[in-house]
């Protein structure tokens, strides 16, 4: 599975400056959805996000015990469960695991939660990773769900370690 990380991130097309962070565009439709409230997964459903929900996530906090139960999981986001990164005593924590370790960040803050990290692969290779995650409320009140964005990209000049 890691010689299919690659793929994940680097062939992507380049865009505009403006237009290249998901979890930009991600927290614009989040703002415009939410009008003075949190907005509801209905509300996020309804805007036009493309290929991006490939990305996307979204969990709902009433049935996540121990772990998020995901309501929505873009296509992409599954192959992100097999890539797992260096740590000092515990190599079990993969991308994904890192991806969604904000849910709690973004209801505690009662909104938009960011992540910029340069993350060490268990192979030595490094990846720069952004994330958001942000509350929904299916009442406009009370936070319900999260929705959560990722992307990434190999980290420039970052030398292979041999493992």
């Amino acid at each position: 599975m890691l010689s299919d990380i690659a793929t994940l991130f680097d062939h992507a097309a380049p865009a505009p400056a403006a237009d290249r962070r998901i979890t930009r565009r991600l927290l614009d439709a989040w703002a415009r959805a939410a009008r003075g409230h949190f907005p509801s997964w209905e509300a996020m459903q309804e805007m036009d996000l493309g290929d991006d929900w490939d990305w996307i996530f979204v969990v709902d906090l009433k049935r996540s015990v121990g772990f998020p139960y995901f309501v929505f999981f873009g296509e992409q986001l599954a192959k992100l469960s097999d890539v797992y990164l260096a740590g000092e005593t515990d190599w079990t924590v993969s991308l994904l695991e890192k991806a969604t370790s904000d849910i709690n960040a973004a209801v505690a803050a009662e909104g938009a939660f960011f992540r910029d990290d340069t993350l060490t692969l268990c192979d030595g290779r490094r990846i720069q990773m952004r994330s958001v995650t942000a509350p929904l409320a299916e009442d406009g009140k009370r936070i319900t769900h999260v929705i959560g964005a990722v992307s990434g990209r190999f980290a420039p000049h970052a030398p292979l370690s041999v493992v």
